[in-house]
Protein backbone atom coordinates (compact mmCIF):
# COMPACT_ATOMS: atom_id res chain seq x y z
CA UNK A 1 0.00 0.00 0.00
CA UNK A 2 2.82 2.66 0.95
CA UNK A 3 4.15 1.63 -2.54
CA UNK A 4 1.23 2.64 -4.33
CA UNK A 5 0.65 5.85 -2.71
CA UNK A 6 4.39 6.80 -3.40
CA UNK A 7 3.03 6.17 -7.00
CA UNK A 8 0.24 8.15 -6.77
CA UNK A 9 2.45 11.11 -5.05
CA UNK A 10 4.76 10.61 -8.14
CA UNK A 11 1.84 11.59 -11.01
CA UNK A 12 1.33 15.14 -9.15
CA UNK A 13 2.83 18.31 -9.24
CA UNK A 14 0.66 19.37 -6.01
CA UNK A 15 -0.18 17.60 -2.84
CA UNK A 16 -2.24 18.89 -0.43
CA UNK A 17 -2.57 17.09 3.24
CA UNK A 18 -5.40 17.69 5.33
CA UNK A 19 -6.81 16.36 8.83
CA UNK A 20 -10.12 16.11 10.75
CA UNK A 21 -11.98 19.09 12.10
CA UNK A 22 -10.56 20.42 16.11
CA UNK A 23 -7.18 18.70 15.35
CA UNK A 24 -5.11 17.19 18.01
CA UNK A 25 -1.48 16.71 18.45
CA UNK A 26 -2.05 13.23 15.88
CA UNK A 27 -3.72 15.08 13.63
CA UNK A 28 -1.23 17.84 13.15
CA UNK A 29 1.41 15.91 14.45
CA UNK A 30 0.98 13.38 10.64
CA UNK A 31 -0.03 16.13 9.23
CA UNK A 32 2.84 18.20 9.38
CA UNK A 33 5.07 15.18 9.52
CA UNK A 34 3.95 13.09 6.56
CA UNK A 35 4.00 16.91 4.23
CA UNK A 36 8.10 17.01 5.69
CA UNK A 37 8.45 13.56 4.42
CA UNK A 38 7.00 14.06 1.34
CA UNK A 39 9.14 16.84 0.53
CA UNK A 40 12.39 15.53 1.47
CA UNK A 41 11.38 12.83 -0.96
CA UNK A 42 9.93 15.00 -3.98
CA UNK A 43 11.75 18.39 -3.21
CA UNK A 44 10.65 19.84 -6.84
CA UNK A 45 6.85 19.25 -5.80
CA UNK A 46 4.57 22.09 -4.57
CA UNK A 47 2.58 20.38 -0.82
CA UNK A 48 0.74 21.92 1.36
CA UNK A 49 -0.98 21.50 4.95
CA UNK A 50 -3.78 23.42 5.46
CA UNK A 51 -7.12 23.61 7.67
CA UNK A 52 -8.02 25.87 10.78
CA UNK A 53 -5.00 27.44 12.59
CA UNK A 54 -5.05 26.10 16.24
CA UNK A 55 -2.60 27.98 17.94
CA UNK A 56 -2.14 25.98 20.72
CA UNK A 57 -1.00 23.23 18.65
CA UNK A 58 1.45 25.63 16.67
CA UNK A 59 4.77 24.36 18.51
CA UNK A 60 3.97 20.97 16.23
CA UNK A 61 3.34 22.64 12.78
CA UNK A 62 1.54 25.56 11.51
CA UNK A 63 -1.18 25.58 8.54
CA UNK A 64 -1.04 27.54 5.22
CA UNK A 65 -3.55 29.19 3.64
CA UNK A 66 -4.17 28.19 0.22
CA UNK A 67 -6.49 29.44 -2.59
CA UNK A 68 -9.66 26.97 -3.55
CA UNK A 69 -7.69 27.12 -7.15
CA UNK A 70 -4.87 25.40 -5.74
CA UNK A 71 -6.93 22.13 -5.71
CA UNK A 72 -7.69 21.72 -9.08
CA UNK A 73 -5.57 18.86 -10.76
CA UNK A 74 -4.11 18.25 -7.43
CA UNK A 75 -3.70 15.03 -5.30
CA UNK A 76 -5.28 15.30 -1.78
CA UNK A 77 -4.05 13.05 1.68
CA UNK A 78 -6.18 12.88 4.33
CA UNK A 79 -4.52 11.87 8.19
CA UNK A 80 -6.26 11.01 11.14
CA UNK A 81 -9.29 11.57 9.72
CA UNK A 82 -12.60 8.58 9.92
CA UNK A 83 -15.09 10.19 8.00
CA UNK A 84 -15.50 12.95 5.32
CA UNK A 85 -17.84 15.12 6.99
CA UNK A 86 -14.62 15.32 9.60
CA UNK A 87 -12.12 16.67 6.76
CA UNK A 88 -11.44 20.52 8.25
CA UNK A 89 -12.06 21.63 4.37
CA UNK A 90 -14.95 23.69 3.30
CA UNK A 91 -15.34 21.43 0.05
CA UNK A 92 -12.72 22.57 -1.82
CA UNK A 93 -10.88 19.34 -1.77
CA UNK A 94 -14.02 17.61 -3.78
CA UNK A 95 -11.80 19.51 -6.87
CA UNK A 96 -8.90 17.19 -6.51
CA UNK A 97 -7.97 15.32 -9.20
CA UNK A 98 -7.84 12.30 -6.70
CA UNK A 99 -7.94 11.89 -2.32
CA UNK A 100 -5.63 9.51 -0.37
CA UNK A 101 -7.16 8.39 2.73
CA UNK A 102 -4.55 7.31 5.39
CA UNK A 103 -6.03 6.95 8.65
CA UNK A 104 -6.34 4.55 12.71
CA UNK A 105 -9.90 4.41 12.92
CA UNK A 106 -12.44 1.72 12.19
CA UNK A 107 -12.84 2.07 8.42
CA UNK A 108 -16.84 2.85 8.08
CA UNK A 109 -16.11 5.55 5.24
CA UNK A 110 -13.44 4.80 2.70
CA UNK A 111 -14.25 7.89 1.14
CA UNK A 112 -10.54 8.14 -0.83
CA UNK A 113 -9.93 7.03 -4.05
CA UNK A 114 -6.67 4.63 -2.29
CA UNK A 115 -7.71 4.00 1.13
CA UNK A 116 -4.53 2.84 3.74
CA UNK A 117 -6.48 2.51 7.27
CA UNK A 118 -5.48 -0.05 9.78
CA UNK A 119 -6.58 0.29 13.48
CA UNK A 120 -4.29 -1.24 15.03
CA UNK A 121 -2.13 0.73 14.77
CA UNK A 122 -1.95 3.25 18.22
CA UNK A 123 -2.25 6.60 15.98
CA UNK A 124 -1.44 8.20 12.39
CA UNK A 125 1.37 9.57 13.19
CA UNK A 126 2.65 6.11 14.18
CA UNK A 127 1.48 4.69 10.45
CA UNK A 128 3.34 7.39 9.05
CA UNK A 129 6.32 6.55 10.21
CA UNK A 130 5.57 2.98 9.03
CA UNK A 131 5.66 4.70 6.00
CA UNK A 132 9.66 6.04 6.48
CA UNK A 133 10.64 2.96 6.54
CA UNK A 134 9.42 1.84 3.54
CA UNK A 135 11.22 4.63 1.46
CA UNK A 136 14.83 3.86 0.44
CA UNK A 137 17.60 5.22 1.88
CA UNK A 138 15.26 7.76 3.69
CA UNK A 139 16.85 9.74 6.50
CA UNK A 140 14.93 10.50 9.17
CA UNK A 141 15.00 14.35 10.44
CA UNK A 142 14.77 15.41 14.13
CA UNK A 143 12.26 17.96 12.80
CA UNK A 144 10.30 14.74 11.58
CA UNK A 145 10.81 12.60 14.01
CA UNK A 146 9.74 15.35 16.72
CA UNK A 147 6.16 15.63 14.60
CA UNK A 148 5.22 12.05 14.98
CA UNK A 149 6.71 11.75 18.56
CA UNK A 150 4.18 14.51 19.71
CA UNK A 151 0.68 12.74 17.46
CA UNK A 152 2.24 9.39 19.20
CA UNK A 153 2.11 10.73 22.82
CA UNK A 154 -0.96 12.80 22.21
CA UNK A 155 -3.05 9.90 20.96
CA UNK A 156 -1.75 7.16 23.62
CA UNK A 157 -1.94 10.35 26.44
CA UNK A 158 1.64 9.08 26.55
CA UNK A 159 1.52 6.00 26.37
CA UNK A 160 -1.30 5.39 28.71
CA UNK A 161 -4.21 3.89 27.07
CA UNK A 162 -4.93 0.36 25.24
CA UNK A 163 -3.51 1.01 22.09
CA UNK A 164 -0.23 1.15 23.27
CA UNK A 165 1.48 -1.35 21.74
CA UNK A 166 4.81 -2.87 21.27
CA UNK A 167 5.09 -1.72 17.88
CA UNK A 168 4.10 1.41 19.31
CA UNK A 169 7.05 1.28 21.60
CA UNK A 170 9.78 0.19 19.08
CA UNK A 171 8.50 3.14 17.04
CA UNK A 172 9.11 5.98 20.03
CA UNK A 173 12.42 4.45 20.73
CA UNK A 174 13.43 4.81 16.58
CA UNK A 175 12.07 8.24 17.05
CA UNK A 176 13.80 9.11 20.18
CA UNK A 177 17.19 7.70 19.01
CA UNK A 178 17.36 10.55 16.23
CA UNK A 179 17.94 12.70 19.26
CA UNK A 180 14.77 14.72 20.11
CA UNK A 181 14.32 15.58 23.32
CA UNK A 182 11.44 13.63 24.43
CA UNK A 183 10.95 15.23 27.52
CA UNK A 184 10.40 18.76 26.58
CA UNK A 185 7.72 17.28 23.95
CA UNK A 186 6.21 15.57 26.79
CA UNK A 187 6.01 18.63 29.18
CA UNK A 188 4.61 20.63 26.37
CA UNK A 189 1.92 18.17 25.68
CA UNK A 190 1.22 18.06 29.50
CA UNK A 191 1.53 21.78 30.50
CA UNK A 192 -1.19 24.27 30.58
CA UNK A 193 -3.04 27.75 31.00
CA UNK A 194 -4.13 29.08 33.82
CA UNK A 195 -7.25 29.31 31.93
CA UNK A 196 -7.24 25.76 31.64
CA UNK A 197 -6.62 24.77 35.43
CA UNK A 198 -9.53 26.66 36.39
CA UNK A 199 -11.44 24.55 33.91
CA UNK A 200 -10.22 21.47 35.17
CA UNK A 201 -10.60 22.64 38.89
CA UNK A 202 -14.81 23.39 37.55
CA UNK A 203 -14.91 19.87 35.99
CA UNK A 204 -13.90 18.27 39.17
CA UNK A 205 -16.59 20.23 41.28
CA UNK A 206 -18.75 19.42 39.12
CA UNK A 207 -18.44 16.24 37.46
CA UNK A 208 -21.31 13.43 37.84
CA UNK A 209 -20.88 9.93 38.22
CA UNK A 210 -23.68 7.13 38.26
CA UNK A 211 -23.32 4.06 40.02
CA UNK A 212 -22.57 2.00 37.07
CA UNK A 213 -19.09 3.96 36.90
CA UNK A 214 -20.40 6.40 34.15
CA UNK A 215 -19.14 10.05 34.64
CA UNK A 216 -19.96 13.07 33.17
CA UNK A 217 -20.60 16.84 33.30
CA UNK A 218 -21.99 19.27 30.57
CA UNK A 219 -20.70 22.66 30.28
CA UNK A 220 -23.19 25.05 28.66
CA UNK A 221 -22.25 28.24 26.29
CA UNK A 222 -22.51 30.94 29.10
CA UNK A 223 -20.20 28.74 31.54
CA UNK A 224 -17.68 28.08 29.00
CA UNK A 225 -17.58 31.41 27.67
CA UNK A 226 -16.24 32.53 31.44
CA UNK A 227 -13.31 30.84 31.21
CA UNK A 228 -11.57 32.36 28.22
CA UNK A 229 -10.13 29.38 26.70
CA UNK A 230 -8.43 29.56 23.38
CA UNK A 231 -9.25 27.40 20.86
CA UNK A 232 -8.41 23.47 21.81
CA UNK A 233 -7.38 24.24 25.01
CA UNK A 234 -10.54 22.13 26.22
CA UNK A 235 -9.62 19.19 25.01
CA UNK A 236 -6.61 18.97 27.49
CA UNK A 237 -9.14 18.54 30.30
CA UNK A 238 -11.22 15.52 28.41
CA UNK A 239 -8.84 12.82 30.23
CA UNK A 240 -9.11 13.99 33.65
CA UNK A 241 -12.42 12.62 34.47
CA UNK A 242 -10.70 9.11 34.00
CA UNK A 243 -8.12 9.15 36.65
CA UNK A 244 -11.25 8.84 39.48
CA UNK A 245 -10.62 5.30 40.26
CA UNK A 246 -14.60 4.43 40.28
CA UNK A 247 -14.94 6.10 36.61
CA UNK A 248 -15.10 3.40 33.89
CA UNK A 249 -16.55 5.44 31.02
CA UNK A 250 -17.10 9.28 30.80
CA UNK A 251 -18.52 11.97 28.21
CA UNK A 252 -17.33 15.86 28.34
CA UNK A 253 -20.24 17.91 26.84
CA UNK A 254 -19.36 21.51 25.82
CA UNK A 255 -21.26 23.85 24.55
CA UNK A 256 -20.01 25.59 21.44
CA UNK A 257 -22.43 27.57 20.20
CA UNK A 258 -26.10 27.78 21.14
CA UNK A 259 -27.73 24.27 21.28
CA UNK A 260 -24.51 22.82 19.62
CA UNK A 261 -23.07 20.72 21.61
CA UNK A 262 -19.38 18.33 21.37
CA UNK A 263 -18.72 15.34 22.92
CA UNK A 264 -16.17 13.69 23.78
CA UNK A 265 -16.39 9.67 24.76
CA UNK A 266 -13.83 8.13 26.75
CA UNK A 267 -13.69 4.68 28.51
CA UNK A 268 -10.84 2.85 30.02
CA UNK A 269 -12.03 -0.72 28.82
CA UNK A 270 -15.32 -1.00 27.76
CA UNK A 271 -15.55 -0.23 24.11
CA UNK A 272 -17.51 3.41 23.48
CA UNK A 273 -17.34 4.30 19.74
CA UNK A 274 -20.76 2.10 18.67
CA UNK A 275 -22.42 4.63 20.84
CA UNK A 276 -20.99 7.50 19.28
CA UNK A 277 -21.86 6.19 15.81
CA UNK A 278 -25.17 5.33 16.95
CA UNK A 279 -25.53 9.44 17.79
CA UNK A 280 -24.03 10.34 14.29
CA UNK A 281 -20.23 10.49 15.36
CA UNK A 282 -17.20 7.86 15.91
CA UNK A 283 -14.17 7.43 16.65
CA UNK A 284 -12.03 4.37 18.87
CA UNK A 285 -13.52 1.84 21.14
CA UNK A 286 -12.27 3.88 23.66
CA UNK A 287 -11.76 7.43 22.53
CA UNK A 288 -14.69 8.31 20.21
CA UNK A 289 -16.54 11.90 19.58
CA UNK A 290 -19.46 13.37 18.55
CA UNK A 291 -21.91 16.36 17.77
CA UNK A 292 -25.14 16.70 19.09
CA UNK A 293 -28.04 19.40 18.09
CA UNK A 294 -29.72 19.86 21.27
CA UNK A 295 -29.41 18.67 25.22
CA UNK A 296 -32.21 16.56 25.26
CA UNK A 297 -30.09 14.40 22.78
CA UNK A 298 -27.49 14.50 25.39
CA UNK A 299 -29.72 13.66 28.33
CA UNK A 300 -30.29 10.49 25.90
CA UNK A 301 -26.89 10.06 25.20
CA UNK A 302 -26.08 10.22 28.95
CA UNK A 303 -28.77 7.39 29.53
CA UNK A 304 -27.15 5.43 27.04
CA UNK A 305 -24.17 5.43 28.19
CA UNK A 306 -24.62 4.52 31.64
CA UNK A 307 -27.30 1.59 30.03
CA UNK A 308 -23.85 0.69 28.56
CA UNK A 309 -22.18 0.56 31.70
CA UNK A 310 -24.98 -1.03 33.71
CA UNK A 311 -25.09 -3.97 30.85
CA UNK A 312 -21.39 -4.52 30.84
CA UNK A 313 -21.42 -4.98 35.03
CA UNK A 314 -24.15 -7.59 34.43
CA UNK A 315 -22.10 -9.53 32.19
Amino acid sequence: MINDILKEVEQYNTIIILRHRNPDPDAIGSQTGLAAILQEVFPQKNIYVTGIDLPVLNWIGQMQAIPDSTYKDSLVITVDTANARRIDNDGAYKNAAEVIKIDHHPNVDPFGDLNWVDDTFSSCAEMIFSFTEEINNFQLTKEIAAKLYSGIIGDTVRFLNGETSYRTLITSAKLAKTGINISEISLQEDQMSLEVARLEAYILNNVKITDSGFGYIIIRKDTLDKFNLNDGEIDHAVPLIGRIDKVKTWIVVSEKDLNRFRVNLRSKSISINGMAEKYGGGGHPLASGVYVGSIDRVKELITDMDNLNKEKLKA
